[in-house]
């Protein structure tokens, strides 16, 4: 931002806050691997968004298929998992924002270098912190590409539920309607096919995000001002999912919306109002819950029980 290039700066810091969520696994070399891959996830999603979206029927081809394999390894390991999620997002992202800045790939990079090397900083403070999802990449991947625990029925529920979400918001003539999307990839998880408490945790989570962010980008501070808020919030976000999930995910979603809304106003396009925020959100979670309902594995009768 203090070279002026807002938007660049932007993409960095969302990029720094995924690649920090993708802190998995039982060894420094584990977490490093599963940082980086989904750095590299990220910069190469919102790359082919920008590049092969841009119109309708377009957007929903891209955010399909990267939603597509998201849901199909959902289950082989958290790691994997969050990779391939937060690509999912990227690619929604470069699709619905459209911005053709150079910069921003480079900001992204730089992004996950210093989310990885803060991480080593509090390893080096604090200790590795205890993880149990250890981590074969061969097993992980073979998992992967098996569609193991998640199967054909949640990732086309999950692929169809993002690119409805999109499909439906651009029908209606929603502004922006990439939220509606992102919202599906971040709530919508597999282990709601058997129970939807955690994600109706997400949803109010998502909501009041939405709500706690609005005042604060209509109220007209300077961009580094509101930056700098962001990034609180952002700093909030693992320690918030630590304590409740709901809490976690208001952090998460405030840092979204005054992020994006520093994007678009330097790139001279009309900031999301309120009642389209709550809008997309609210498709995006309708719609989260139908695919779950249609992911949800089917009980053997009594018969045959």
């Amino acid at each position: 931002m203090a070279s002026g290039r807002v938007v660049a700066g932007v993409i960095g810091g969302a990029c720094a806050l995924l690649v920090t969520m993708a802190d998995v696994g039982t060894t420094r070399a584990s977490r490093v691997s599963t940082m980086a891959a989904a750095a590299v996830a990220m910069i190469a999603g919102g790359t082919i968004g920008a590049k092969l979206g841009g119109s309708t029927y377009a957007d929903e081809a891209v955010v399909l298929l990267a939603a597509l394999i998201a849901g199909w390894v959902s289950a082989s390991h958290p790691g994997i998992a969050a990779v391939a999620r937060f690509g999912a997002v990227a690619t929604a992202t470069g699709a619905g924002l459209q911005f053709a800045d150079p910069a921003i790939a480079l900001a992204a990079a730089a992004g996950g270098v210093m989310a990885i090397a803060a991480a080593f900083a509090a390893w080096w403070a604090f200790g590795l912190p205890p993880e149990e999802n250890s981590i074969d990449w061969r097993a992980g991947i073979r998992r992967a590409l098996a569609g193991a625990g998640a199967g054909p029925r949640f990732a086309i529920a999950f692929a169809l539920a993002c690119a409805t979400a999109l499909l439906a918001a651009e029908w209606l003539g929603v502004s922006r309607p990439y939220w509606a999307t992102i919202t599906v990839m971040l709530v919508m998880r597999r282990e709601g096919t058997v129970s939807l408490q955690l994600v109706v945790h997400y949803m109010v989570g998502t909501l009041a995000g939405i709500l706690l962010a609005a005042p604060i980008s209509g109220a007209g501070a300077p961009p580094i001002i509101t930056a700098l808020i962001a990034a609180a919030f952002a700093a909030l976000a693992r320690l918030g999912l630590a304590l409740n999930p709901a809490l976690g995910f208001t952090a998460f979603t405030a840092f979204f919306m005054l992020a994006i809304d520093l994007a678009l106003a330097a790139a001279g396009i009309e900031t999301h109002l309120l009642a389209a925020r709550l809008y997309d959100v609210a498709v995006g979670c309708g719609l989260t819950l139908i695919g779950l309902l249609a992911a949800r594995p089917r009980r053997p009768s009594p018969q045959l029980a």
